[in-house]
């Protein structure tokens, strides 16, 4: 499979800064909703938002993540690729329940916020996993544009 990229830097690292951001913000949101007594419409709107971006940010992340995990050949790097992925589709089902919840009432009852704060602690995870195939197994740096690491 062709990997993704834009002007030589891959576009699933770029990508993932979106739902990292932008998912655990819906839950700060949701917690601001819940203890404000001033303005809880407004925190459950921008909960409510953000989490609408990030799931959307997720699905691109999502499938430039896909593509790359088939470029590593190696045996061990690809399970903790597998490890990376599976905790984001844990997270992202964790979201994706919350704006379901969230459909049926403007805030977040009680299950919605333990889902979203288990999301947010798995994009944690996550990122541990991502910065672990980045900086101990090297992968996708420094390739050039043909995938030929060292040449960039």
């Amino acid at each position: 499979m062709p990997r993704v990229s834009v002007m030589g830097h891959p576009v699933h690292p770029i990508l993932q800064a979106i739902p990292s951001a932008v998912l655990p913000a819906s839950t700060v949101f949701d917690v601001l909703a819940r203890v404000s007594e001033s303005d809880e419409e407004g925190f459950s709107k921008a909960a409510h938002y953000t989490l609408v971006f990030g799931l959307a940010g997720a699905a691109g992340a999502a499938a430039t993540g896909i593509l790359d995990y088939y470029e590593i050949e190696n045996r061990p790097v690809r399970r903790v690729a597998l490890y990376h992925g599976l905790a984001n589709v844990a997270l992202i089902s964790c979201y994706t329940a919350c704006l379901v919840r969230r459909r049926r009432s403007k805030r977040a009852d009680n299950k919605g916020l333990v889902l979203s704060s288990l999301g947010a602690s798995l994009i944690g995870l996550s990122g541990y996993l991502g910065g672990e195939l980045v900086y101990e197994h090297g992968v996708r740096v420094g390739e050039d544009a043909d995938g030929i690491p060292g040449a960039a």
